[in-house]
């Protein structure tokens, strides 16, 4: 895990980079047409419904229930989830702040997606959780999935909404992926180290 744990955060420090610098990729441009190309009235209102997945106003609560059912379970996790949720918040954050990037529409920063960031290190931790707690090799395969549709769906729904450029939106996904899988790295080593 630690190679792709170093792959990530490369790959997100390289497009912060890029990002500080202002610089916005062709396909950025592209994929805005695109969107503003395809306007639907029924596909509008449900990216509107699928855009609040990557919200603090619904990851906390989900998270909090993970907490819960982790505890339940006796899940060493469980102890990690609360320093995860808060620490993902504030990468989105001050990432933001230190690119300080326009965003298509609006007056505040768009690097990289707060909404695509959350629900990566979300929907991933739940994608983690499957695979390490013995769960059955089909209901672990369909939730693997529907986790995948969802980050998909949040991320689509920013560039759908105008919200955030291309680069935002995949900005937020490697940096979200880069903080879990660091932050699982770490988890896994704290908890193959004897108690002192």
């Amino acid at each position: 895990m630690v190679p792709l744990a170093v792959v990530f955060v490369l790959s997100f420090l390289t497009l912060a980079a890029i990002a500080r610098a202002q610089y916005f990729f062709p396909l950025d441009y592209t994929v805005q047409a695109l969107a503003q190309g395809a306007r639907h009235p029924l596909l509008e209102s449900t990216l509107r419904a699928l855009t609040l997945l990557g919200t603090g106003w619904v990851l906390a609560p989900l998270s909090a229930l993970g907490w819960v059912g982790l505890r339940r379970l006796g899940h060493p996790l469980a102890r990690f989830v609360p320093a995860t949720v808060v620490g993902a918040f504030l990468l989105g954050a001050l990432t933001k702040w230190l690119v300080s990037r326009p965003r298509p529409r609006g007056t505040d920063y768009g690097f990289p997606s707060g909404h695509a960031l959350g629900a990566a290190v979300f929907f991933g931790a739940v994608v983690y959780v499957l695979w390490t707690l013995g769960v059955p090799r089909v209901p672990r395969w369909l939730g693997t999935l529907l986790a995948c549709l969802l980050v998909l769906g949040v991320a689509w729904s920013r560039l759908y909404l105008r919200a955030h450029w291309l680069s935002d939106v995949v900005g937020g996904l490697v940096g979200g992926l880069a903080y879990l899988l660091v932050t699982l790295v770490v988890i896994e080593r704290r908890l193959r180290s004897p108690p002192t």
